[in-house]
């Protein structure tokens, strides 16, 4: 009788495709003053926010951080225990998802900016975090000096910058 595999070694995985990214401006944004990755980042949470913070940690910045996304990704969890996961990382102060306002005119749009960090922090910690984002955000455009515009030129009008509204839960 032929044998198909002589041996007893686990057969090469097959190669993962690159995570998806989100759109330019969203996805996972890491916070600063984080310590240095370690094997015990993660110990005092539960097995599968552990797992759930391990992969996001590894993701790259830009990252899609939908909660459809992850669940693909992660073949252990479904979207709804993947969801109460990032619930849980945001309680533990790992994880804060901000709902921001995007779009101008007419037509207005709700999303989500995920903002990540290895090392937990209090409510006090991210709302003072993000409170300097959006500040350093909002002056980032009138932060340049203006050249005086030459007679008959104009400059363009520029979209206003979305605002960011903390999510309360």
């Amino acid at each position: 009788m032929a044998t198909q595999h002589f041996s007893s070694a686990l057969p090469i995985p097959a190669v993962s495709p690159a995570y998806p990214m989100a759109k330019p401006g969203y996805g996972k944004r890491s916070a600063p003053g984080q310590q240095a990755r370690t094997r015990d980042d993660f110990a005092l949470l539960p097995t599968r926010e552990r797992y759930v913070a391990g992969f996001v940690d590894h993701l790259p910045d830009g990252a899609a951080m939908s909660v459809k996304q992850l669940a693909k990704q992660l073949p252990l969890y479904g979207q709804q225990a993947i969801g109460t996961a990032l619930k849980a990382l945001s309680v533990a102060g790992h994880l804060r998802r901000v709902r921001c306002a995007v779009g101008a005119g007419d037509e207005t749009r709700w999303v989500f900016r995920t903002f990540w960090s290895r090392t937990a922090h209090d409510n006090e910690w991210w709302n003072t975090y993000l409170a300097t984002e959006d500040a350093s955000r909002a002056t980032a455009p009138t932060a340049a000096p203006e050249a005086p515009a030459a007679p008959g030129l104009t400059a363009p009008a520029e979209a206003p910058a979305p605002a960011a509204v903390p999510l309360q839960r």
